[in-house]
């Protein structure tokens, strides 16, 4: 018996808990929102102990300072250079010299053979900030006149998600700066970046991730 297409999409949204994605903010089904930081990375290992043991008292200490709770998502996949490839090989395409054409051939060669070798990550790490209106505490009763009234409903949620967007712009706006103090930069996704990093998240093994373009020129040096 042959499965209907549409169906099994319907099903399999059921599990998803994201209810819409807009204004960099994803709102769940219940109302919750959600804004996502993308964060860069600092090579631990190779700062000394007085500047690990730095690192580690502000991390601390940002952690203690939050009277919210924060979630941190790390994406490992499958390092992806062709764009530096392809990169590589405009570079050759103007090169007049035989001698440089030849060599940057055979570095090409050598990352595709390196790439096919050995299985590079890439990892990416995010901060997601939680905020849950004051409309969605209110208990039974609250339940119960919503659904007598859901027009009204309807027309207070488009009402106050400038407010409530604000609220959880305000949180992201104090996790940003106090994790910008550790020397690291940050970035706010937008809400094509949030389609991306979802798309990639509910679907971790297809061959190829859509690329978070404005999030990939992060310096993670």
């Amino acid at each position: 018996m042959a499965t209907d297409p549409k169906a099994e999409a319907a099903s399999t949204l059921n599990f998803v808990e994201v209810a819409e994605i807009r204004d960099s903010s994803i709102i769940l089904r219940e109302g919750q929102m959600r804004g996502v930081i993308a964060i860069s990375s600092a090579n631990f290992a190779l700062k000394s102990s007085e500047e690990q043991e730095i690192i580690i008292g502000t991390y601390q200490g940002i952690l203690n300072s939050l009277e919210f709770p924060i979630q941190i998502l790390i994406q490992s996949r499958r390092l992806d250079l062709t764009n530096y490839l392809n990169k590589l090989k405009d570079i050759e395409d103007k090169l007049t010299n035989d001698l440089l054409r030849d060599k940057m051939q055979e570095y090409q060669v050598y990352i595709k053979e390196l790439l096919n070798e050995v299985n590079i990550m890439n990892k990416d790490f995010y901060i997601i900030v939680g905020y849950e209106p004051t409309t969605l505490k209110e208990g039974l009763f609250g339940r119960f006149f919503r659904a007598l009234n859901p027009t009204r409903v309807i027309k207070q949620k488009q009402e106050d998600f400038i407010n409530n967007r604000k609220l959880l712009m305000s949180r992201v706006d104090q996790v940003a700066g106090r994790f910008a103090g550790l020397d690291l930069k940050v970035s706010l996704l937008n809400t094509e970046q949030l389609i991306a990093l979802l798309y990639n998240s509910y679907n971790p093994d297809i061959t190829k991730a859509i690329r978070l373009e404005d999030v990939a020129n992060i310096d993670i040096a």
